[in-house]
């Protein structure tokens, strides 16, 4: 089964601060939305209770936690990173298709699928967070991981710079 990151991460691999996305990018979110449509989509349970708006329609929802008895209305609940794939195995998708299962965060999350992970898909935000509390170390850059396909920058209309990198494991 091929099993997918998606992330936003600045230059210095800041992803989250506070409890929330760092970049609020609207082109970002709506291609979030695309690749994950029909998909399942993995998360812990700190980003499951930060959604505004739970579950992601149109895809299986699964959130991964320790807590055995936790609720997750409208989600599946997996208690280790076998059992999440394992339930994404499962899966039919609305479309009847193969689905891969996309890992959405947060940092500890990446880090616990990451041996699994066959494809990043990375929204490369140029810039910079000091203050971020979750960060995601830029395995990409550590030679096991090769360019599929890439995007030229572009800026929102606050002036931040992003691109679109797809990673696949060599």
């Amino acid at each position: 089964m091929d099993v997918n990151m998606i992330v936003a991460a600045g230059d210095d691999g800041a992803i989250g601060r506070k409890g929330d996305l760092i970049w609020h990018i609207s082109s970002d979110l709506r291609r979030f939305k695309a690749l994950t449509m029909g998909h399942p989509v993995i998360m812990g349970r700190k980003t499951w209770e930060s959604l505004p708006k739970k579950p992601l329609p149109g895809r299986l929802n699964i959130v991964v936690t320790r807590n055995a008895g936790y609720k997750a209305d409208g989600a599946a609940v997996a208690t280790c990173p076998e059992e999440a794939l394992r339930l994404a195995d499962e899966w039919v998708s609305p479309s009847g298709e193969a689905a891969s299962p996309f890992v959405m965060g947060g940092a500890q999350i990446y880090n616990e699928f990451m041996p699994s992970v066959n494809r990043i898909f990375l929204t490369r935000v140029h810039a910079v967070c000091a203050d971020a509390d979750a960060r995601l170390p830029k395995v990409w850059e550590d030679g096991e991981w090769e360019i599929e396909e890439a995007t030229e920058p572009e800026r929102t209309s606050e002036g931040v710079e992003y691109d679109y990198v797809t990673y696949r494991k060599k």
